[in-house]
């Protein structure tokens, strides 16, 4: 079944969260889209901060959103339940935040062009760890993991990166 719906702006990224609600970003119209799964209609939801930039979309085990926003270096977080918007910036003079991953802990992995490093954010202190990817220019636009690992693909130079947690 196709749904025939025409996006108005570019899309960059889709993903669905544990509600079964579907969600993308749209880089050039700056905005995340919710897709009604009946009709096939878009309800925008507006990120904050206008022109952001919205690059990549990933849900929490609550089905709340976090948002890459690319133009401005942000993370951003939706909760659907209280229709709330947070925002962070990355650290780093120009920090460039492309792809958004949140792992089995909820704790929200970022790839940041600017510094070329892989940020981890932690919701609940609201702090950053950045982590520098081994090759130069590794320009990492997918995150994804599995209990204790973190994976990257550095696009820059055609490298997977892996980070494990530490058993200690």
């Amino acid at each position: 079944m196709f749904l025939g719906q025409s996006i108005s702006s570019m899309t960059s990224d889709i993903s669905t969260a544990p509600s079964g609600e579907v969600h993308f970003a749209s880089l050039a119209g700056s905005y995340v889209g919710l897709i009604d799964l009946e009709s096939g209609a878009v309800t925008v939801l507006d990120p904050p901060t206008p022109q952001q930039g919205a690059r990549r979309v990933w849900p929490d085990s609550q089905s709340r959103i976090w948002v890459s926003e690319w133009n401005v270096g942000q993370v951003a977080l939706y909760d659907p339940g209280t229709e709330v918007w947070q925002e962070w910036r990355l650290p780093g003079t120009r920090p460039q935040a492309y792809a958004v991953f949140v792992d089995d802990g909820d704790l929200v992995w970022l790839s940041d062009w600017g510094s070329n490093s892989l940020v981890l954010f932690d919701p609940s202190s609201e702090e950053f760890q950045n982590f520098t990817l081994p090759s130069a220019a590794g320009e990492v636009r997918q995150i994804l993991g599995r209990p204790g690992e973190i994976w990257a693909a550095e696009s820059g130079v055609n490298k997977l990166v892996v980070l494990r947690a530490s058993t200690k």
